[in-house]
């Protein structure tokens, strides 16, 4: 009788077979997903590029600016407090380079803390749509009482600054209605005013100037933010973000993770009639911010997924890559 079948020979050859094609099979399906995870890092570190330059650059490009011009005469009512530093004083635009404190961000290791060696800036303006005055009473309580307008409103807390073309003040209001804001000393507010003279030179002087605002002055929202590298407390996305520190809606500080996978950050200076870019030490033993009209942005940032770059010995093998962006001061051209 014939037998059928395999022989040893035969099937040892079939399994040799079934070996290579289950390990071309492998290789195939690890290429795909070493390919995937390299292109979702791609798109993630491209996707945190553009939301954090669009979101810095919005407010950096708005530096300065007012509803009454590029102000210089600026009064600040508010109380100083050491907590809230450079947060609630009028400068304008401040840079730090990576050594250099800039208050109230403080340097550290701790979650939310400034990455030592990185840039930050401080920025400030105003946002929002002003209101128009049509009446400031200083007799008795004083008030901003303003035109009609369903599209803004005020709360109290709020940090506003009041401007017309001879000057501006920046004060906190105490009490609002739809169309009218108190501002007073005390009340519990943070940090508060300590004083109702709006005039000049503002900042507590031991004798307050009084002005009155006309008819038709404005009155916005004051904005003061302070843009750094800090660390984020995960290791599963590279542990460091781009944050931004500022006034919240009742004088407090806030602190904001807004994109996370920036490492670094380091900022250069234009200043107007110049063909270099310089540090902000070099602005600041100057005393040249008010001539700077542009920055010079360099970005680094980092993939979530890790072994997926070609040297597995850096930050656990994460995509790297930087970016550079110039950003012009609307406001100083």
């Amino acid at each position: 009788m014939k037998q059928s079948g395999f022989n040893l020979i035969e099937l040892m050859i079939a399994m040799m077979l079934g070996l290579f094609i289950m390990a071309g099979v492998s290789n195939l399906f690890l290429s795909n997903r070493q390919t995937f995870q390299s292109n979702q890092g791609i798109f993630q570190i491209q996707e945190s590029m553009r939301m954090a330059f669009e979101i810095l650059s919005r407010d950096l490009r708005h530096t300065g600016f007012t509803p009454c011009g590029n102000q210089t005469r600026v009064a600040n009512v508010l109380n100083f407090s050491a907590a809230n530093g450079n947060l609630f004083e009028w400068v304008g635009l401040r840079g730090a380079d990576g050594n250099t404190a800039i208050s109230p961000v403080t340097t550290g290791t701790g979650r939310g803390q400034r990455i030592a060696g990185t840039s930050a800036i401080l920025v400030q303006g105003v946002q929002g749509v002003d209101r128009s005055v049509q009446l400031h009473a200083t007799v008795g309580t004083p008030s901003f009482t303003l035109f009609p307008d369903l599209n803004t409103t005020f709360t109290a807390g709020d940090i506003l600054m009041a401007c017309d073309f001879q000057q501006a003040t920046i004060f906190q209001a105490s009490a609002v209605t739809a169309n009218t804001i108190k501002y007073a000393v005390g009340g519990g507010l943070n940090p508060g005013n300590c004083q109702i003279g709006l005039g000049l030179p503002g900042r507590c002087p031991a004798t307050p100037s009084y002005i009155t605002y006309n008819p038709n002055a404005n009155i916005s929202r004051f904005m003061s933010s302070i843009w750094y590298i800090g660390y984020n407390g995960r290791t599963d996305d590279g542990g460091r973000s781009l944050y931004r520190q500022r006034i919240g809606t009742a004088g407090e500080v806030v602190t904001e993770e807004i994109v996370a996978g920036v490492s670094d950050l380091q900022i250069s200076y234009h200043r107007r009639n110049s063909n270099s870019w310089d540090t902000a030490a070099t602005i600041n033993a100057a005393n040249a911010w008010g001539n700077v009209d542009a920055l010079s942005l360099q970005m680094h940032l980092v993939s979530a997924e890790t072994k997926v770059s070609s040297d597995s010995s850096i930050n656990e093998g994460r995509l790297q890559r930087s970016f550079t962006q110039i950003i012009a001061l609307r406001n100083r051209i």
